[in-house]
């Protein structure tokens, strides 16, 4: 939770690490894994993996058996909820409980929409932020990633977005969609390369905070990092 509140925006270097800017995808997926390791760690099942969540089909994970209910905005009965033992970090949002607002400030995106993204062929451009119209980076973090964020709303709108466990589904299904475009375009294909800008993270660049020294070339194809998606 520190390292995404931490990271969230630029950094006292003015350094943008997770989000607008080209080290959204390898940032978020090492830190995918960060958590998907401890996870088999605690459970001692080497085997258990993070779901996605396709958000463009009718299946819903806001359940009492999934990822908790909700009531009046608020997850207060089933799984995630105070009574389940689920507790807030670092929370802006003054509520002892997880909040949620499906819907109320976006709608999910459609499959023709991930489709139109999909088909964007640069990974990013200069000037390498949120002002990119034509990078793939850009038009998938903001018609996909904020889009959804934004769907779920409450606690998903924030920086303490993972507070929420529906974070880690809805970026893994991030992560998948970025090993999909890159099934036809290759996993070498991060921009910028070495030396070219600063401000951002090129492809041999540490991204902070990551102490075992992650770049986005070390991230950048899912098959040594031993998971792969259906």
């Amino acid at each position: 939770m520190d390292q995404h509140i931490s990271f969230f925006a630029r950094t006292s270097d003015n350094i943008s690490h997770a989000h607008r800017s080209p080290s959204f995808f390898p940032w978020h997926r090492k830190y995918l894994q960060l958590l998907e390791s401890d996870l088999q760690t605690v459970s001692g099942n080497p085997n258990l993996f993070i779901p996605y969540w396709d958000w463009t089909g009718s299946v819903t994970p806001f359940t009492a058996d999934f990822l908790g209910s909700i009531t009046s905005g608020s997850v207060s009965s089933g799984n995630f909820s105070p009574s389940w033992g689920w507790s807030l970090y670092r929370s802006s949002i003054s509520t002892s409980y997880l909040q949620r607002r499906l819907g109320q400030n976006a709608s999910r995106p459609t499959a023709a929409t991930v489709s139109t993204v999909q088909s964007y062929t640069s990974y990013d451009r200069s000037p390498w932020d949120s002002t990119v119209s034509n990078s793939y980076r850009n038009r998938n973090e903001i018609d996909l990633h904020n889009r959804v964020h934004n769907f779920v709303g409450g606690h998903m709108g924030t920086r303490e977005a993972p507070n929420d466990p529906v974070f880690w589904l809805h970026h893994c299904n991030i992560d998948r969609l970025w090993w999909l475009w890159q099934g036809s375009r290759g996993t070498d294909t991060y921009q910028p390369r070495t030396g070219t800008t600063s401000g951002v993270v090129d492809n041999t660049e540490t991204m902070r905070p990551f102490a075992d020294g992650s770049t986005p070339l070390s991230v950048s194809d899912i098959g040594p990092l031993a998971y792969s998606y259906a």
